[in-house]
């Protein structure tokens, strides 16, 4: 969906008076970058035969065995241990990587040349996802891959949950992120689709834009021109 620059557009953006401050980019993955269907996910999962699996797996953040795998508090197996025990038999460790990985469609090639031109014209390129090493490495192998780069050729620092040990919309992985990389808030845009995401950053003082799914928001670097 691309609204351009529609009345629809200016109220997703805070501090837009300033934005041609903007130094640095930080992206989110799921749902700004990469397409994704919840509802394909859940069913793979109650074909697997876990009982409620809604409970537990949300777009933005997630609950139980799958939180900590996005906080970096659980590894793949403890994840493969939980659905065996819930479905009452051993299930196939892949089979439960493919439900999981099944919330994931893909990234319209638009978005990495996007990356790209914006990289070349100066610009820092952030990754900050909350996301697990399961979804992470099948994104890395299936996704960034396709035009013959790796997700590094894309983005100038990743950041990623489970890694960090810490999850949005907390602070304190923004404020660990600014530390790491010495980023100035006032001159970094954080594109986010999560409403809670946008929240707590916009506090800190980033300029923010709250992204829908499917959305072609390109049509933002054109209306705020954003000078390195």
């Amino acid at each position: 969906m691309n609204f351009g620059v529609s009345c629809y557009l200016y109220p997703r953006i805070q501090a837009a008076k300033i934005m041609t401050n903007i130094r640095t980019i930080v992206f989110d993955l799921g749902g700004v970058l990469i397409d994704y269907d919840l509802q394909r996910c859940l069913d793979a999962f109650r074909r697997l035969g876990l009982p409620a699996p809604e409970r537990l797996i949300d777009p933005y953040k997630q609950s139980g065995v799958f939180l900590a795998l996005e906080n970096g508090s659980a590894q793949p197996e403890d994840l493969y241990r939980y659905v065996s025990e819930q479905v009452g038999h051993p299930v196939d460790p892949r089979a439960v990587d493919e439900a999981w990985c099944r919330f994931l469609i893909d990234i319209p090639d638009y978005k990495l040349d996007m990356l790209r031109s914006l990289r070349r014209r100066g610009y820092r390129l952030f990754m900050l996802s909350n996301t697990n090493v399961i979804m992470f490495e099948w994104i890395r192998r299936n996704l960034f891959t396709k035009q013959g780069l790796a997700v590094e050729d894309y983005f100038d620092r990743i950041y990623l949950s489970y890694e960090m040990k810490l999850v949005k919309p907390e602070p304190a992985i923004f404020e660990k992120m600014i530390a790491d990389s010495d980023i100035l808030p006032s001159e970094t845009l954080l594109i986010d689709d999560g409403p809670a995401n946008v929240t707590t950053a916009a506090t800190l003082g980033f300029h923010t834009y709250e992204a829908r799914i499917h959305e072609d928001f390109r049509s933002l670097f054109d209306r705020y021109p954003i000078k390195p």
